[in-house]
């Protein structure tokens, strides 16, 4: 009688287990979300596009662990300290993609491939960053400690293209008052010795001159920060941006009261909404010429228009014709056609009512106006702005430029020649464009975008010179997508309404089939198999 007693007593606990879950209330969703599973995140492709990395924790334990899997081995498999740690970063590759640059742990590396070997370039305790290929792809062009430097690949030789500095050390020497010129002169004209010292003090410093040769143009910035460092293709211009941080701006302080220490700490905040903002300004050093000047921004079209809302503020609006003033503007770029012939600057305006992309006459610093949207209320949609890197645009070959812009209300991709000054919409309709990427041989978007339904989002693909948009995923929901380096295959992250996102793998063909790769819910969750909460 006992044996039979046993196995029913567990049936009987396992059923009264089940029933006891009880409804899906907002108290039990709020819990640990380990109660749910955990899904993966940090989606990534391997350089040689031969394995996906990605972090997840199926056993519940006290962290997310890194795995990996191939496109035709789907198990997921633990990755080794070992091998994270000789993972390369995501860089910038050569035209035939056969090298990468990338910088890790504040050094230069340079990833080879099919042979899939690193080369460290840099070993400094200086942190270099933002390397790229030179346009003839014989050097690598990076920035440290705030200046611009070129590694030529061939023979290993570094050379320094900036030299930001916060003041000039060329001063002229104080002027003497009248008394003291009139003695120097003086003895200039008694003494023989003098003379000659004179003479040969002058004659040296021409020789320390001339045996020196040029010097590195010295750039003062006084108290601003310099960012978003480059060199032009034909490696004649240096662009820079100057940061000036904001007089008088307070930051908000939120008290935290759990903390480790046992006493309340300030967690630092941003500035409060109409605090004074920072102010940015683009700069070129033209190296043949040896001058740097500013990027003029007076001239944009309607930088000096006043945001329509100011008509509810009658005293504000009237100091705001009387003072006539140009509108701050943050300004991104240049972004540069291949040949060096062309730059666009992204400009936006720091109320959020214009964006504007201005074509770059780099001999000048003049902007010429491409394309202007303004928006009483916000510019700032999928894409269209610069912040954070919010921003989708750059060249498919030497004269045309794409974009994407809130003109028609939604997101969407257009195409700028600059030749004829013409510009086409590419995608249309009451949808957006909600993530975009050029493939690498430039002849096609792919795209994200919710066109089925608001909620629901799949990837896309049309030619650069526009077209039907051809659906890549089938599942319906949210489909995150990271395509493969060399563009073979989707890694996708998949989740509906009342399924957490998960892992699939699927080739880069219309109508092919998604494999699962992850299951990360848990049994407790899977019980309740899409309940409404009570």
């Amino acid at each position: 009688m006992k044996k039979i007693f046993t196995p029913l007593l567990v049936l009987f606990t396992t059923g009264a287990m089940a029933q006891t879950l009880g409804p899906l209330t907002v108290e039990k969703i709020m819990r640990d979300p380990k109660w749910m599973g955990t899904s993966p995140s940090n989606i990534r492709w391997s350089a040689d596009s031969k394995k996906i990395y990605f972090d997840w924790n199926p056993d519940k334990a006290e962290r997310d662990e890194s795995f990996a899997i191939t496109p035709t081995n789907t198990k997921p498999q633990k990755v080794s300290l070992d091998e994270r740690r000789d993972i390369p970063a995501d860089g910038k590759w050569n035209r035939a993609r056969t090298l990468e640059v990338y910088e890790k742990d504040g050094d230069v590396f340079l990833y080879q491939l099919p042979s899939g070997k690193s080369t460290q370039l840099t070993n400094t305790t200086d942190r270099e960053s933002a390397p790229s290929f030179n346009a003839d792809e014989t050097a690598i062009i990076f920035t440290r400690e705030n200046n611009l430097y070129c590694l030529k690949l061939a023979k290993g030789e570094l050379v320094q293209l900036t030299n930001f500095v916060k003041n000039t050390s060329d001063k002229k020497p104080s002027k003497d008052n009248e008394q003291a010129a009139w003695l120097k002169k003086q003895q200039l004209e008694l003494f023989d010795i003098i003379k000659k010292e004179a003479k040969d003090k002058k004659l040296d410093s021409i020789e320390r001159v001339e045996l020196k040769g040029d010097k590195l143009k010295e750039i003062a910035i006084g108290d601003k920060r310099v960012n978003f460092q480059q060199l032009s293709p034909d490696g004649r211009y240096v662009t820079y941006r100057l940061t000036q941080s904001a007089e008088g701006a307070k930051n908000g302080i939120v008290p935290n009261y759990v903390t480790s220490s046992g006493f309340t700490e300030d967690i630092p905040n941003r500035t409060k909404v109409g605090a004074p903002q920072q102010s940015y300004e683009l700069f070129i050093f033209d190296t043949k010429r040896d001058s740097v000047y500013k990027v003029i921004t007076k001239d944009i079209p309607g930088i000096k228009d006043i945001p329509d809302f100011y008509k509810n503020y009658p005293k504000e609006l009237a100091a705001m014709k009387k003072a006539d003033a140009e509108r701050k503007v943050d300004i991104v770029g240049p972004y540069w056609s291949p040949d060096g012939k062309y730059a666009i600057v992204n400009v936006d305006a720091q109320d959020n009512k214009d964006r504007w992309l201005m074509k770059l006459n780099a001999e000048t610093g003049k902007l010429t106006l491409l394309d202007r949207q303004h928006d009483d209320a916000w510019i700032g949609g999928p894409g269209t702005g610069a912040w954070f890197g919010n921003s989708s645009l750059g060249f498919t070959d030497n004269t045309h430029f794409y974009y994407q812009s809130e003109a028609s209300g939604y997101s969407h991709l257009y195409m700028a020649d600059l030749v004829s000054g013409s510009k086409k919409q590419l995608t249309s309709g009451k949808w957006e464009v909600q993530t975009l990427q050029l493939s690498n041989d430039k002849k096609t978007f792919y795209f994200t975008a919710n066109i089925e339904h608001p909620g629901i989002t799949n990837f896309y693909r049309i030619p650069v010179s526009g077209g039907a948009p051809v659906k890549l995923t089938t599942t319906k929901g949210g489909n995150e997508v990271t395509l493969s380096p060399d563009e073979k295959w989707l890694a996708i992250r998949y989740s509906y309404s009342n399924k957490p996102w998960e892992l699939y793998v699927q080739p880069n063909k219309p109508g092919a089939q998604a494999i699962q790769v992850t299951r990360s819910t848990t049994p407790e969750f899977n019980s309740y198999n899409g309940e409404s909460l009570k």
